[in-house]
C-alpha cells in the first residue's frame, strides 16, 4: 500500500521540508486522540453518574446528570489540552536567523 505525500506549504518555511508527511503518518498521529476525545467523556459521564453520584453520594437523577455532565466536560477539556500540548511540543523550534 502506497501513501500519497501531503504537500508542504507552497512558498513558505515549512518545518516539514520540501515534502510533507504521508497521509498514513498523519492519521496514525491523530487517531488515538480522536478515539480518546470521543470515548473518554462519554465513559466518564456514565461512570460518574451511575457509580459516584447515584450509588456513593445518593444524589437524585437530575443532580447526578448535571454533575456527571460537568465531569465529562472537564475530561474533554483536559484531552483537548493534551492534544494541543503534544502538537506544540512536536513542532520544532526555529533558531534565530543571523544575517
Amino acid at each position: 500500500m502506497e501513501y500519497r505525500r501531503v504537500p508542504a506549504v507552497p512558498g513558505g518555511d515549512s518545518f516539514l521540508g520540501e515534502r510533507g508527511p504521508t497521509e498514513g503518518s498523519l492519521i496514525l498521529a491523530v487517531l488515538p486522540y480522536v478515539i480518546m476525545i470521543i470515548l473518554l467523556p462519554i465513559c466518564s459521564f456514565f461512570f460518574t453518574k451511575s457509580y459516584v453520584f447515584e450509588d456513593i453520594l445518593n444524589y437524585g437523577d437530575t443532580t447526578a446528570n448535571v454533575y456527571a455532565a460537568i465531569c465529562a466536560v472537564v475530561v474533554l477539556h483536559l484531552l483537548l489540552a493534551l492534544f494541543i500540548y503534544k502538537a506544540f511540543k512536536e513542532s520544532p523550534v526555529r533558531g534565530l536567523k543571523q544575517d
